[in-house]
């Protein structure tokens, strides 16, 4: 069961803020802020999450967490039955520097028939669907906070889809490769939002390993996309970085791509020289 180990443990589990940090879009449904919170508190609630409100006190063990969501919906094209929702749920200790970040990002496709309706009514539920998911992503992340190296390996074949991805950030944020193998399988997919998912997760992962299969998924796709993954190479840094960037600089047809490959190249150096340059003597 998803929050086995957050159901039972209530220091895993209490929140003791919610809050909703931007909602752009909610006029194209009729959703106001305070109804989006709603939604997200009795979400929470139904993954068994504790969340504090009058009369609930939180446990005496209790390491709270703080939840706050950022959702965003676009315009509908009536014309081609499309819109977006964007929503990103981060979660964190009290008093910790670093939130986790979820986010789940989809295209609506509506039927043609009462096109404005039927779009709204589509786009109410696709940011239901990924309000739940994030919810219950961050259930399992919880769950899974003190779990050792050996479990966490361990679940990234478990069947639910929210305990891998949960298990994935949790062994990147302690910089453990076993999550690499899983994040450069998705490189292959034609997900844009997934893909750049992962990338920033590899970003994270600081792996070098992962600069060479970043070259590959860039050269496959378009130049903005290209011009994204030399910067995340650059920050991964390494030999391999050091000379695909050089390489771009010197090469590439495109003079954006060029640039930005020039300024991911100047910040790799600069980091690189100050690494090598011992505390508190100029270089």
């Amino acid at each position: 069961m998803l929050c086995a180990a957050a159901c039972t443990r209530s220091n895993r589990s209490w929140v003791d803020r919610v809050e909703v940090d931007a909602f752009e879009g909610g006029e194209v449904i009729s959703l106001s802020e305070e109804q989006l919170h709603a939604q997200l508190v009795a979400k929470l609630e139904a993954a068994k999450f504790l969340v504090a409100s009058d009369g609930k006190k939180p446990p005496a063990d209790a390491k709270p967490w703080r939840v706050k969501l950022g959702a965003g919906l676009t315009e509908p094209d009536i014309e081609h039955h499309t819109a977006f929702v964007a929503v990103v749920l981060e979660v964190r200790h009290t008093g910790d520097a670093e939130p986790f970040s979820l986010d789940s990002r989809r295209q609506v496709k509506a039927p043609q028939a009462n096109e404005v309706e039927s779009m709204q009514n589509a786009i109410r539920d696709a940011l239901d669907e990924a309000l739940g998911l994030v919810v219950r992503e961050s259930a399992a992340l919880i769950s899974l906070d003190g779990a050792n190296d050996v479990t966490l390996v361990g679940k990234l074949k478990d069947a639910d889809p929210a305990v891998r991805d949960a298990s994935v950030r949790l062994l990147v944020r302690r910089q453990h490769k076993a999550a690499l193998p899983v994040l450069l399988g998705r490189l292959t997919g034609d997900d844009l939002n997934a893909l750049r998912g992962a990338i920033g997760l590899l970003v994270e992962l600081r792996a070098p390993e992962a600069v060479n299969p970043l070259v590959e998924a860039a050269s496959q796709r378009g130049l903005e996309f290209q011009r994204e993954v030399v910067f995340a190479i650059g920050a991964i840094g390494g030999d391999d970085a050091e000379a695909y960037l050089d390489l771009v600089v010197s090469g590439h047809e495109d003079p954006l791509v060029r640039a930005s490959a020039e300024q991911a190249l100047a910040e790799l150096r600069a980091r690189k020289s100050k690494q090598k340059s011992p505390q508190g003597e100029p270089r």
